[in-house]
């Protein structure tokens, strides 16, 4: 296997501009380890097989810069998958399936690398809580339709709100402007942080909109947003008037679906869903 190793690393330095070393160093000695030990106890032969392919694979997305080193603070779902996802599920796999399952991935996490950030965001945040690799293309489509299409429900006469406390993410996070990436889906900018600046991106935030909204972390959004002009919704008028978290908006937003709202001293957002 040494040379196997070896003669891989010289490969894929011959072909790739972006060949990391040390990345290749910390997946051998970590993702390689933990699958190996995985695949142990399954025919010896069948699982080096799986195991020089995902290997192979691992080379490939450093090379193509898929797999980022721990150290670059984002987010995308190659390096979930290649680091956490494969070495934890793949092993629990039939062997028979072992090797299309590995493919699959690859073809799903490569295509996400064109994805917009946020579908990027939200395949991670709730990909990491996967606990099998079976149907796993209908897992995530099932996910990602979820967020892109509208929900069934519009807002009405009735409504409800939640509460989502967005220093969790970011402790310096001021809430400013937002805008909706999807129908349930939107971006928070921080008020103070809205510009890139020392070689980092603009201070954002993702939430999908959902009976426990999802905290997606940072958007990696560039657009530049003016201060919103119009009037609150009325579910925002009527949550101010009954709660007394609610008010002194900062910045107001909606559609036929939701409507958010951030206040002018509070790192909170607050959500008014359909009942």
């Amino acid at each position: 296997m040494s040379d196997f190793v070896k003669d891989l690393e010289n490969e894929a330095r011959g072909r790739f501009v972006r060949w990391d070393r040390a990345l290749w160093s910390a997946f051998l000695n970590g993702p390689v380890v933990r699958m190996g030990r995985g695949l142990a106890s399954g025919d010896a032969a069948a699982g080096e097989e799986v195991l020089r392919n995902y290997m192979r694979l691992g080379a490939e997305g450093i090379g193509l810069g898929y797999l980022y080193p721990e150290s670059a603070g984002r987010e995308n779902f190659f390096t979930l998958a290649w680091r956490e996802l494969l070495p934890r599920l793949l092993p629990a796999l039939r062997q028979e399936e072992q090797a299309r399952a590995l493919a699959r991935m690859w073809n799903l996490s490569e295509n996400l690398e064109s994805a917009p950030p946020w579908v990027q965001r939200l395949f991670c945040r709730l990909g990491a809580k996967l606990t099998s690799l079976e149907n796993l293309e209908g897992h995530l489509h099932g996910i990602a339709n979820a967020a892109m299409e509208p929900p069934t429900q519009a807002l009405g006469d009735t409504s409800t709100a939640k509460w989502v406390d967005l220093s969790q993410e970011d402790a310096r996070f001021m809430p400013g402007e937002m805008h909706f990436l999807a129908p349930a889906i939107v971006c928070v900018h921080d008020r103070h942080r809205a510009t890139a600046a020392g070689g980092r991106d603009a201070a954002t935030q993702g939430v999908w909109l959902v009976e426990k909204p999802v905290l997606l972390g940072s958007m990696g959004c560039t657009e530049r947003l003016e201060p919103a002009t119009g009037k609150p919704s009325k579910a925002l008028t009527s949550l101010a008037q009954r709660d007394p978290r609610a008010g002194d908006w900062y910045s107001t937003l909606h559609n036929e679906w939701r409507a958010v709202a951030t206040m002018q001293t509070s790192q909170w957002l607050a959500v008014i869903l359909p009942t």
